[in-house]
C-alpha cells in the first residue's frame, strides 16, 4: 500500500507540472507574463495544484489506495 500511495504523489506532483508547463507553452506565455494576483508566479501555482489534485483524484481511484476514505 505504501508503494501505492507514493506512486501517487508521484505522478501528480510531475503531471501538475508538465501540465502547468504546457499550459504556458500553449498560450506562449513565461512565468513573469502569466501573473493575475499581487504576487509574480500565483498563477502557475495554481494550475500546478489544479492539475496535480485532478491527477491524484483519478490515481486514487484507479490504485486503489482509498486517500480521500480516510
Amino acid at each position: 500500500m505504501k508503494i501505492r500511495r507514493t506512486i501517487v504523489w508521484v505522478i501528480s506532483a510531475i503531471f501538475g507540472i508538465i501540465a502547468a508547463a504546457g499550459v504556458i507553452v500553449v498560450f506562449r506565455s513565461n512565468f513573469t507574463e502569466f501573473t493575475v494576483g499581487l504576487f509574480p508566479g500565483d498563477l502557475p501555482l495554481v494550475l500546478l495544484l489544479s492539475f496535480a489534485s485532478l491527477a491524484f483524484i483519478w490515481l486514487d481511484f484507479i490504485l486503489r489506495t482509498e486517500y480521500l476514505r480516510s
